[in-house]
């Protein structure tokens, strides 16, 4: 068995970092590469200074800083709603990687992706064997075997040889799960409660979040394109950075760092001013350029820009997606964990920005499983209502339902509400109409299709300008994916990577520590406003950032502002009373608030367990992925102190 911890990297050190340095100097300074006469130029002096050194040990040329860029493959039933189909095209194309990564599995994606083939033509695969940039992705989900051929194939009709294909296999894990089942071994992630049985009969995956030791081996088998199964998004980064620098499974810090590395340019231009609450201060931000992670030998990382003028990397645009889907200071990977209480983000540069203060810590013995299984089923569709009495028009609707079907007890869940609000003298009938969206879920197709009876019913005889979605399909009842995370002890997977006719079996980590939870906090000090001055009741958006996201049933929001004095009545006012106050009434006594603070990056986070209720495959939510939470609360009215205001909206 050979395990991350065991890698021996210096066969192939010289070989790997060489060709890089002659791939860089050829595209970046135009001239030939002698490698013994390097040294005495002073082109390469240059060189030298800003990327790497000379070791006069090895006799060789050392990069001390390795390039990875990311371009987001994230696909829903075949259909790119991330980065678009020529971001690999872009990505290869505006400047200098070394690697290129990408995550095409979110909670709601299990089989492997065609995506990736379609993006990868043969002038793309041409430049990346050319320029010597190495691929890393999980888009083979539950078959990288079978995408690994397919893209071998590929390879072959484009004429291609020089490329190498590797698969990390291993997370898949249904073959074990009556066995795991009768042991009682797996526990909810999150929920102590939940146990496995709440978890529907007919499972259709179980996946185990694998770590880098399978693409560390796969490049070290000297592999090209590395594709994996179901491994952490920013693991992928991570595997580029431990084996360009040679890191072992003890450098914890070093690891740390690049895991939050991977996981600022997960998301593709979530870094670059994609999804960012001060998008307006943004000039040109569409088709933004994509963001490379620059990950120094001791761990250091700086976050910027490609080569092309549209977005911005910024201290904001970096925190944003720092504090993105997190579940507390101590950020869980399959490797290490990443304590980020004190991150510090600071400007290093036009587009540029450099983090450090990242802690690294031992790993639990266990990582996530996603289990997804056939759910009930479900239905929905809209009603529209427009102009005036609004409230009354929804109550109407809402009793036509309660007369035909007074007894709800078919229905797991049966929700109406209201989305928008019509906007006062409007100046067109679109700006006059509001949505009262009705979903529903039940074991039995019955129930639901009675929803339909019942609207149809009730279309002649109901309020004044009511209309309808026209596309019926949406109310016959279809099945669902339920979602439920557990954890696996890592013992328990056996993971292997394969490259050709050579097969490494990844070991568990050697060492591991029991996890003892998230560090909370409340706020210290109360908010009392004779401390700050005069206040003027404005959106709380007016001085304060924001961006949510989703884990499962649970939802994040991360909070910040750019000044320290805002930081210090931020961190004061926003206490988890205020906060479930914002929330107004989204807010359910049944969800857990946790909060913490990043005080480096002026930063409250909260962490809403349970708003989501299954997840995005079946949450009754429209926004089931919780993107928009953090806009919701920007736009809630709070007392800010006057001073603040007077500097003007972000």
């Amino acid at each position: 068995m050979l395990g991350f911890g065991h890698l021996d990297f210096r066969g192939t050190f010289n070989k790997r970092l060489t060709t890089a340095v002659l791939l860089i100097t050829i595209s970046q300074f135009n001239f030939g590469f002698d490698q013994q006469g390097f040294a005495a130029t002073q082109a390469m002096t240059a060189f030298d200074k800003q990327f790497g050194h000379w070791d006069e040990v090895k006799q060789d040329y050392v990069l001390d800083t390795v390039w990875v860029s990311f371009f987001n493959g994230y696909i829903y039933l075949g259909q790119a709603f991330g980065d678009g189909p020529e971001a690999l095209r872009r990505v290869v194309r505006e400047g200098r990687v070394d690697f290129i990564t990408a995550d095409y599995l979110a909670e709601a994606n299990i089989g492997f992706d065609k995506e990736f083939l379609k993006a990868f033509d043969k002038e793309t695969a041409q430049i990346v064997a050319e320029k010597g940039i190495k691929i890393i992705h999980n888009g083979g989900g539950l078959n990288p075997q079978g995408l690994a051929q397919a893209t071998e194939e590929l390879l072959v009709s484009y004429g291609i040889s020089s490329l190498k294909v590797a698969y990390v296999e291993g997370d898949d894990v249904i073959g074990m799960i009556d066995n795991l089942k009768q042991t009682g071994e797996l526990v909810h992630l999150d929920n102590p409660d939940v146990t496995f049985a709440a978890v529907q009969p007919e499972i259709l995956c179980a996946n185990a979040y694998l770590g880098m030791g399978g693409i560390v081996a796969a490049l070290e088998l000297g592999a090209d394109i590395v594709i994996c199964g179901r491994c952490c998004d920013a693991s992928t980064v991570m595997g580029a950075a431990a084996w360009w620098h040679g890191w072992k499974s003890s450098n914890l810090g070093e690891l740390a760092s690049s895991l939050i590395a991977g996981h600022c340019i997960e998301c593709g231009c979530y870094a670059t001013g994609g999804n960012f609450s001060g998008f307006k201060s943004i000039p040109e931000n569409q088709n933004q350029g994509f963001p490379i992670a620059e990950i120094e030998a001791d761990g250091k990382f700086h976050i910027f820009i490609q080569d092309q003028p549209k977005g911005q990397v910024s201290c904001d645009t970096i925190t944003a997606q720092v504090v993105y889907e997190i579940q507390g200071p101590f950020y869980l990977n399959p490797d290490v964990i990443a304590d980020i209480t004190n991150i510090t983000i600071r400007d290093s540069g036009a587009n540029r920005v450099t983090v450090s203060g990242i802690r690294g810590l031992l790993l639990p013995p266990t990582t996530k499983l996603a289990v997804c299984s056939i759910g009930d089923y479900q239905c929905e569709t809209s009603v529209f209502a427009v102009g005036l009495d609004i409230k009354e028009k929804l109550a109407a609707l809402k009793n036509a339902f309660d007369y035909n079907i007074p007894d709800k007890s078919d229905y797991q869940t049966f929700r109406i509400d209201q989305y928008g609000v019509p906007q006062e003298n409007p100046s067109s009938q679109a700006l006059a109409t509001c949505q009262f969206r009705i979903f529903a879920q039940s074991s039995q197709k019955e129930p639901l299709r009675r929803i339909k009876d019942v609207l149809m019913g009730y279309w002649l005889g109901g309020f004044p300008g009511m209309h309808l979605n026209m596309d019926f399909r949406t109310m016959e009842p279809k099945p669902y994916v339920a979602y439920l995370p557990f954890l696996i002890k890592y013992d328990r997977l056996r993971v292997r990577t394969v490259c050709g006719d050579r097969v490494v079996n990844i070991a568990s980590p050697p060492e591991t520590a029991r996890f003892s939870g998230q560090k909370l906090t409340d706020a210290d000090q109360p908010y009392g406003s004779d401390l700050y001055g005069p206040t003027k009741k404005v959106c709380l958006g007016t001085r304060v950032h924001a961006r949510s996201g989703d884990k499962g049933s649970n939802a994040n929001v991360g909070l910040w502002v750019q000044d320290d004095d805002e930081y210090e009545w931020l961190r004061s006012f926003m206490t988890v009373e205020t906060f479930k106050a914002l929330l107004r009434d989204d807010y359910d006594p049944k969800y857990i608030l946790e909060r913490f603070e990043l005080p480096n990056i002026r930063c409250v986070h909260f962490r809403i367990k349970g708003i989501l209720d299954g997840g995005v495959s079946s949450t009754p939510r429209l926004d089931g992925l919780a993107k928009s939470i953090g806009e919701f609360l920007r736009a809630q009215y709070v007392n800010m102190p006057l001073r603040f205001t007077l500097r003007g909206s972000i």
